[in-house]
């Protein structure tokens, strides 16, 4: 303890706790300090009640476990809350269940009203056919997932979509072979008639969400997608409340989905990546290269007819570009990827904008780089490069049974270990937008990295699995750093945030099977308890 931590002294000191501070050398302590909303010391509870002053506070942790406030690096609030508020949840039901929900919800509201409907990743859901019948007067969209969704007439017809309609870059209109529109839909939500809620409407359900999703599992600091302008006033609002989680903003270049800048030319206005306050700040630039686990860009997909060939939405001078243009800015890009050739293209932009710059200091993120493992050879080239990969392995719980109908077939998926090995980071992420909001718990994702089981339990390429440190250290320093938040956030240490969660169960004592269910005391942002109660 330092003499003039002794002569200043802390306004809270937090004592007889188990802290795990996830430093360099993996200290456990028993107490921290706090005062002007950063940690002013961690160690023995001795040394922390030495910083008491008179108008000090001394919280007893009663042996609980502290963690560094858990930061979600990719996620998407904004169209949780969507799934949560204003749509409606039909996850898991059979194709009868959801067709008997569309009947008995267009039987309740006027006609030309919207009904959208949330389901998950490959669930069974009815046709465009089936969906005119269900409702033939009311605009239906039926959601897989943000990437890909059933329309049915109406929803065809309001939103001007027709035969005569041409996909932009980036997106699929399904047609059978007639070239009759089918109604699925991949990539193409901003095609809709469908609008978004208003503000007013918006604040208190993203509020909503932001508790019961996030500060009540530890969460202190979100990396959101934002899906629109209304959103990205709700995040600043609530930041300015200090009752929520800190937001880092990402922002989808267009084309893409809910597009919001066009990434050369905002590049071009001087906002960097941090511009903004510690409650809420500009982290990065969102492009979607390629489409979902369906539309993805891969090697495997070429050979037919082109327009069943994974979705490009850039040429790679194209996106060289915009990477260059960024780096000047200083703002980093997430690179949406999945497929092999999508992630040869995304590694060859960065390698040259890199080189046109003469530097690797960007950290540009290869968003899903490690779900489908390709050669290692790429993934090298990405980290000399500057670049990080960011998978997500809470995929694993929609991964079916049987490997040959994975996507790819039999491809090792989520090479947590060995992206660990090689980068020595593991990037912590839910990236929901509604499919899988119970991923918005980091840990049920710690879990999914741990057991590796999807939802019928079965055990996806175990030899990829990582232990309770590695998953704790992906959603806390991990996450940090692939943020540039890792001088203020991530670990325990003295200077930093006083971001942290209080457990009721140490993380490194709990088996695995039951890390989901972790219960949080207490989440606490700059200090002060935003959840929960000491």
């Amino acid at each position: 303890m330092t003499a003039q931590v002794t002569e200043r002294g802390a306004e809270l000191q937090f004592v007889n706790g188990t802290v795990l501070t996830m430093d360099a050398d993996r200290r456990v302590a028993s107490a921290l300090a706090v005062d002007g909303g950063r940690i002013v010391l961690v160690g023995s509870d001795e040394e922390v009640l030495a910083t008491r002053r008179p108008a000090s506070r001394v919280v007893d942790l009663g042996g609980r476990t502290v963690v560094p406030g858990l930061i979600d690096a990719h996620t998407h609030v904004e169209l949780t809350t969507y799934s949560r508020h204003f749509w409606t949840d039909v996850r898991g039901r059979s194709r009868a269940e959801v067709l008997r929900t569309v009947t008995d919800l267009a039987a309740g509201r006027p006609a030309g009203e919207w009904v959208v409907l949330q389901g998950t990743f490959g669930q069974d859901l009815p046709d465009r056919a089936e969906l005119d019948r269900a409702a033939p007067d009311h605009p239906v969209a039926v959601r897989w997932s943000m990437h890909k969704f059933q329309l049915n007439s109406a929803a065809l017809a309001v939103s001007g979509i027709d035969r005569r309609t041409v996909a932009e870059p980036g997106m699929r209109l399904n047609r059978d072979s007639g070239g009759e529109l089918t109604g699925l839909v991949e990539e193409g939500w901003d095609l809709l008639a469908w609008e978004p809620p208003l503000r007013d409407a918006l604040r208190p359900a993203i509020a909503e969400t932001l508790t019961e999703l996030f500060l009540r599992n530890g969460v202190t600091s979100i990396n959101e997608v934002a899906a629109s302008a209304a959103g990205v006033r709700v995040y600043q609002e609530l930041g300015r409340t200090g009752n929520y989680p800190r937001m880092g903003l990402a922002l989808t270049a267009a084309p893409g989905h809910q597009a919001l800048v066009d990434t050369r030319n905002f590049s071009g206005l001087g906002f960097a990546t941090g511009f903004g306050d510690s409650r809420c700040h500009l982290q990065a630039v969102k492009i979607f290269l390629d489409g979902g686990r369906d539309g993805a860009f891969r090697s495997n997909g070429i050979g037919g007819p082109a327009d069943s060939w994974g979705l490009l939405s850039r040429t790679l001078p194209g996106l060289t570009a915009e990477l260059a243009a960024a780096m000047d800015a200083g703002l980093q890009v997430w690179v949406h990827a999945i497929g092999d050739l999508a992630q040869e293209c995304a590694v060859s932009a960065i390698e040259q904008a890199a080189r046109s710059r003469s530097t690797t200091g960007h950290r540009f993120r290869v968003e899903h780089f490690g779900n489908e493992m390709y050669e290692a050879d790429r993934l090298r080239r990405l980290v000399d490069a500057g670049g990080i990969p960011v998978p997500n392995p809470s995929f694993v719980f929609a991964e079916p049974d049987d490997p040959g109908r994975r996507l790819p077939p039999h491809t090792v998926k989520y090479g947590l270990r060995t992206l660990r090995s090689l980068t020595g980071v593991v990037v912590g992420n839910s990236d929901t937008a509604g499919a899988q909001p119970f991923a918005c718990n980091p840990w049920f994702v710690m879990q999914c990295m741990i057991l590796r089981r999807n939802r019928n339990g079965v055990v996806v390429d175990p030899e990829e699995a990582v232990g309770i440190d590695e998953a704790l250290a992906a959603f806390t320093r991990d996450a940090a750093y692939a943020t540039f938040q890792e001088e203020q956030k991530g670990t325990l240490e003295a200077g930093k945030l006083a971001d942290f969660a209080v457990l009721e169960t140490d993380p490194r004592s709990m088996p695995a099977q039951e890390l989901d269910s972790m219960v949080t005391a207490a989440t606490v942002i700059g200090g002060r308890v935003v959840h929960g109660g000491l």
